[in-house]
């Protein structure tokens, strides 16, 4: 590939100096041997006709043209993350591992794996180890550049058929990395704390495994073939989303969910669920109830903020299709986690964010093909 790209039509002018460039970096240095120099690259998009390179990437065989994306790839990764290959990325945020076995840091080098990530041996168990074994990303051949077009597809929760056939993989491979990415984030609300004024409700969807997989006809209203999500959201705008059983919740059901997320004094704006009651009185706040009437402005203007989220939350299960139920916890976190995540996108690129949340979070996640 190397010998056709610096013969060829296209950089026959460069001078000798450049040729050589050409060969070492054939990728990134065209743009420079271009008429005109390093600014060619401007006067590229303005030519008119075809691009220069066409003739050159059509004839290359099929191995040099799956080298040449893949680089592509790599390099538009790298400056939009910072990082191009798992190794860069785990010399930059896990540079000094501890021991998966005993969590000592006390460790020396023990070479490098194939993929180029580095190798560790434990000095207090022996224990032998990579610099990303711990996380989602341990055991993954996928390259970095489709770590970060999968995360990108996911913040947007494409169907997994559609990422599929955008990315040229199976479905299953796309079902896999998908739980990889929930695994990162499972726990993630348990650490979530609302206070100040707090809003809290409840949302139903339909648990299909038990609607149609046991042959029960349909039921009408809150029946117990409706999943009960319990719901709230502070006047920051942090929000929890839990499962809590089926049918109406009680008040068992409501402090299994939501007591540790409320902070001791705040101010729980609900709608006179019974269930409520002792959930508020358990953690130690204040209650300000409203009777549900959706023919009363009171009402619709003191819970919207609750109502608004559960409209949200309904929405984006919708999209999830055949969703095992057992799984509704997983995409209850990730909802969670990508709300939180896009109220910081002014701070901190969506992306690159939960590829690092991947990277540094102590993760396990079991194929159903590897047995892992």
């Amino acid at each position: 590939m190397l010998t056709r790209l610096t013969s060829s039509p296209v950089v026959s002018f460069a001078t000798a100096k450049q040729r050589v460039r050409c060969a070492a970096h054939p990728v990134l240095c065209l743009a420079t041997i271009l008429p005109g120099g390093p600014r060619s690259a401007d006067r590229i998009a303005a030519m008119p006709g075809r691009n220069p390179f066409s003739d050159e990437v059509a004839a290359m065989p099929a191995g040099d043209f799956a080298l040449l994306s893949a680089a592509v790839a790599e390099r538009g990764c790298r400056e939009e993350l910072g990082f191009g290959t798992l190794a860069e990325a785990a010399a930059l945020y896990r540079p000094d591992p501890p021991c998966p076995r005993c969590g000592s840091t006390a460790h020396h080098r023990d070479g490098t794996s194939a993929s180029g990530l580095a190798r560790y041996e434990c000095d207090a168990c022996g224990a032998r180890y990579g610099s990303l074994t711990g996380t989602v990303l341990g055991h993954s051949k996928s390259t970095m550049a489709q770590w970060a077009q999968f995360v990108r597809l996911m913040r947007f929760n494409v169907p997994l058929d559609a990422i599929a056939e955008v990315m040229g993989v199976s479905h299953q491979t796309a079902w896999e990395w998908r739980h990889r990415v929930f695994a990162a984030v499972d726990g993630y609300q348990d650490r979530l704390v609302l206070r100040d004024r707090v809003w809290i409700d409840e949302a139903y969807v339909s648990d299909t495994d038990l609607a149609h997989g046991l042959g029960q006809a349909r039921r009408r209203g809150l029946s117990k073939q409706k999943l009960c999500i319990a719901v709230a959201i502070d006047v920051h705008k942090s929000p929890v989303a839990v499962v809590c059983g089926h049918g109406k919740p009680s008040t068992r059901r409501m402090k299994d969910a939501l007591l540790s997320h409320l902070a001791e004094g705040s101010v729980v704006v609900h709608d006179k669920e019974k269930s409520h009651n002792g959930l508020i009185r358990a953690a130690k706040c204040v209650s300000e109830p409203y009777k549900a009437d959706v023919r009363d402005p009171v009402y619709l203007a003191q819970l919207a903020m609750v109502n608004d989220l559960c409209s949200w939350l309904k929405r984006y299960l919708w999209r999830f299709t055949g969703m095992s139920m057992s799984n509704m916890q997983s995409y209850l976190n990730w909802y969670v986690y990508l709300f939180r995540v896009n109220q910081a996108r002014d701070r901190w690129p969506e992306t690159e964010r939960v590829v690092r949340h991947l990277l540094m979070t102590d993760a396990t996640f079991r194929s159903s093909r590897t047995g892992r």
